[in-house]
């Protein structure tokens, strides 16, 4: 009689493989990378400075999570938009911007790498401080940092696998 050979069955399929391998790769440098130049530690003299008037804002909201704010987009009287990050997004803020009337004087201090608002004043008072908004975004770039580099663990197992689903059909064919 003839021993047959028992042939284990890859825990993931070519495509999932295939998938994990690609998705890693792509996710993993949005993560790593483009995190790290968006959320870049830099300094007030490095930001965009802009004095304009409020006209309105507006809060973005997650869909399956419609208590959170992800971010929050400031209207300008000079017709451009800003974004406040979701990070530096707390109910101090979001009061203070309730109380801001239309065509009030406003000054920005805006990140040069991702158009985000990191300092936002008026003529009375501070509605976002900046060295705390750089802390912030701070913490946020080592979390997805961390993200990126599972992802990239991720692109790995899938390289694994795409490569051991090969070297398996080629050992049927021989």
């Amino acid at each position: 009689m003839k021993e047959e050979r028992k042939t284990k069955t890859a825990p993931i399929s070519l495509g999932g493989a295939i998938a994990l391998l690609v998705v890693g790769i792509l996710l993993g440098s949005v993560f790593t990378f483009g995190m790290q130049y968006w959320d870049a530690e830099v300094t007030r003299e490095s930001c965009t400075l802009v004095e304009t008037q409020f006209a309105s804002y507006q809060e973005i909201r997650q869909p399956k999570r419609p208590l959170h704010i992800k971010e929050i987009v400031i209207n300008c009287a000079n017709g451009e938009r800003y974004d406040i990050d979701g990070v530096s997004i707390s109910t101090q803020l979001t009061d203070a911007l309730h109380a801001l009337t239309e065509q009030e004087n406003i000054r920005l201090l805006i990140h040069p790498n991702s158009n985000t608002i990191v300092e936002f004043s008026t003529e009375n008072r501070n509605l976002l401080d900046f060295d705390e908004t750089i802390r912030k975004l701070g913490g946020e770039k080592t979390g997805f940092l961390i993200l990126g580099f599972f992802l990239y663990f991720c692109a790995v197992v899938g390289l694994y696998y795409v490569v051991l689903h090969c070297v398996r059909k080629k050992a049927e064919y021989t």
